[in-house]
């Protein structure tokens, strides 16, 4: 492929043939939407007009009653959609045909019965904590009351069962729930979930300031769509800047044209200060610290809740084990475990790998035969393991992807600079030697069967940052993928190589990679496992955790202690804690 692929539209006509072998009409209008947004390609029109019939294909057979033209305009209408979820604009800014209904840009609909249905079975099931919350939200919610609430919730506490149940409750009345989260992954998980940052338009910045606004326009429908909102969810609160907050404050005072907090909406904000804090660009531990939300001057007006009970590790045969695990994730969570002048902590030795043993020893506790797991489904989704830096990531990768079975197959990058100048002092080869965190790698080698992580946010909630993928087949062009894990469970997609810039300031110059925007994922990092809970976890502290949760975070992902092991040098490990987060002014 030649440099200049990225201002012809080539490379797009060769992605979307490809992509037509495999007979997946609606895959293929995905495929489309996703090129139209990320790829921005010349002629949009010529593109869809060269794939048009295939574009439309299963809609000819659902529809045979249908005219060819009212078969184009359904694809059409469908491929705005998708636009529209997809944060894009309307066909014609494309260079395409409008379609004749422009779909509504608005929340999510749900069906009452179905909603009252699910709040009706679940109420029993809700321990008297839950339980407790619940009546306390529900209360303002029926008297027309604001309130806000903080749910102090430690991973396994049943948080995200008693949030559907929040959210159930008022759709079932007919009214507007938005639930959003800190992370894609977080949202995956709460029906209806957005990014915080795609419903509310925050800015995304390294640095944020006090002074940050949401682009929701008065008019917009999504403004129009806060003026009517009932209650917000917002779970990983903890990983949220308190800036973001503060802009979604000030938006919906405006909006709403109430000047009290949140413009009087009721607010349950859910999370773990234990867990990892915002990620704050070069910063001080007191960066990090001023960053959380409970240093805003909103935080005062929250009311604070408390879930304690794991629910997560009852499923453990073992209740002696069960309350060991769960006592030393609380010591480790909150800093009160016995630890030495490095900070280091002691874990019980049934759980420990020597570091001095094989790597091969703790890839094979979580992934005991790859060979079978090509066949399984949901294997991947149900484990992983876990390192805190990305060097120890890619390391671990590229071993499982050597015992892993299959043909491999490596697909190199086209990096190139905007600057000319520039592009006298980086030729390709050095740019290819660029890397940076959350960001596709030059050489991407993969094989048929294995798991592989999204690095953007594509379509959330259903294909985001964090997104857990399996391989199913391998072109030029073209990655056919399913889904791993959560409520999209099963999807199948056609991902392209798109054009990505890196964010990372520290690079010697600002390029651009055109890649397939994924990483092997047998192993994450342990921010990337962050509202993933899993079967069987692996952890490897070689190199210790060095920041405030990491362990914590860690060590909570499991379902069962008994399915953890840590490789550790010798018996203690570094275990950071901000102690300052979590007292309660």
């Amino acid at each position: 492929m030649a440099l200049g692929l990225l201002q012809r539209d080539d490379h797009w006509r060769r992605c979307l043939a490809e992509a037509v072998q495999s007979r997946m009409p609606r895959a293929l209008r995905h495929l489309l939407a996703v090129i139209l947004i990320w790829g921005e390609p010349e002629d949009g029109s010529d593109l869809w007009c060269s794939f048009a019939e295939d574009l439309s294909e299963d809609l000819r057979f659902h529809h045979r009653d249908l005219s060819t033209e009212e078969i184009t305009d359904l694809a059409l209408r469908e491929l705005q959609s998708m636009l529209i979820s997809m944060g894009g604009r309307s066909l014609p800014e494309y260079g395409l045909p409008a379609a004749s209904v422009t779909p509504q840009d608005g929340p999510m609909q749900f069906d009452t019965v179905e909603q009252a249905l699910i709040t009706e079975a679940r109420l029993p099931m809700l321990t008297d904590e839950q339980k407790a919350v619940y009546e306390s939200v529900t209360q303002n919610l029926v008297d027309g009351t604001s309130g806000l609430h903080f749910l102090d919730a430690p991973a396994g506490t049943g948080k995200t069962f008693l949030l559907e149940v929040l959210l159930a409750f008022v759709r079932s009345r007919g009214e507007v729930a938005l639930a959003v989260a800190a992370s894609g992954i977080a949202a995956t998980l709460l029906p209806g979930g957005q990014t915080a940052h795609s419903t509310f338009k925050i800015p995304i910045r390294a640095i944020r300031s006090s002074k940050d606004v949401c682009a929701v326009g008065a008019q917009s429908k999504q403004a129009a769509v806060f003026r009517t909102v009932r209650l917000i969810v917002w779970d990983e609160i903890s990983m949220t800047n308190r800036k973001d907050l503060e802009a979604v404050d000030r938006c919906l005072r405006d909006v709403r044209k109430q000047d009290v907090p949140f413009g009087g909406v009721v607010f349950v904000c859910a999370g773990d200060f234990r867990q990892l804090l915002p990620v704050v660009v070069h910063g001080t531990r007191a960066n990090s610290v001023m960053a959380c939300v409970s240093r805003s001057p909103l935080w005062k007006f929250f009311r604070r809740h408390r879930l304690t009970r794991n629910i997560r590790l009852l499923s453990s045969s073992d209740s002696a084990t069960y309350l060991r695990y769960t006592e030393l994730l609380k010591q480790i969570g909150s800093g009160t475990i016995d630890q030495d002048a490095e900070e280091k902590v002691s874990l019980p030795a049934e759980i420990i790998i020597s570091a001095e043993a094989p790597l091969n020893d703790l890839i094979n506790f979580v992934y005991p035969s790859f060979e079978a797991s090509v066949e399984r489904d949901g294997y991947f989704a149900s484990r992983a393991i876990l390192a805190p830096y990305n060097d120890s990531v890619d390391a671990i990768n590229e071993t499982c992807l050597g015992m892993f079975p299959g043909s491999l197959r490596e697909y190199r990058s086209i990096d190139s600079v905007a600057d000319e100048d520039a592009a006298t002092h980086f030729p390709p080869e050095l740019l290819n030697q660029l890397d940076a965190p959350n960001f596709p790698i030059h050489l991407l080698r993969l094989k048929v069967g294995m798991p592989v992580v999204l690095l953007r946010n594509i379509n959330p909630p259903r294909l985001c940052n964090g997104t857990r993928l399996i391989i199913l087949a391998m072109g030029e062009n073209v990655l056919r993928c399913k889904i791993a894990a959560g409520q999209f469970t099963g999807d199948e997609i056609l991902l392209p190589r798109i054009p990505l810039i890196p964010s990372n300031a520290d690079l010697p110059v600002s390029f651009k990679r055109l890649q397939f925007p994924v990483k092997p994922s047998f192993c994450l990092t342990i921010h990337k496992s962050q509202g993933q809970s899993l079967d069987t976890v692996g952890i490897d502290l070689s190199v210790g955790c060095f920041t405030h949760g990491q362990l914590y975070t860690a060590l909570s992902r499991a379902k069962n202690a008994a399915n953890v092991r840590v490789r550790i040098p010798g018996t203690r490990t570094r275990n950071v804690v901000f102690p300052e987060v979590l007292t309660e002014d």
